[in-house]
């Protein structure tokens, strides 16, 4: 998982490897599953606010992952979002 912009301060990090369930499937499972471990952090993926690659092809909420995909959410917006709004 790349990180950048504002995520890189929030996260602390610019990148990680991630071991996720075997339900996350597609893009729109991974980020719900970020959501609920980032639970603290949840509004940085709020949808609309990023767009997500994987293996440096922009992809769709339904695009499928393979183990060693290469992941990265790219903000829309130079600004972090607000929780609660």
């Amino acid at each position: 998982m790349l990180y950048f912009t504002y995520l890189v301060k929030f996260m602390r990090k610019e990148s990680e490897e991630l071991e996720v369930p075997s339900r996350v499937t597609d893009v729109q499972s991974l980020l719900e599953w970020l959501r609920v471990r980032y639970r603290d952090r949840a509004h940085l993926f709020r949808e609309g606010s990023f767009q997500v690659t994987v293996n440096k092809q922009f992809s769709e909420p339904f695009t499928r992952l393979e183990a060693g995909d290469e992941v990265a959410i790219i903000p829309t917006s130079p600004i972090a979002p607000t929780p609660g709004g």
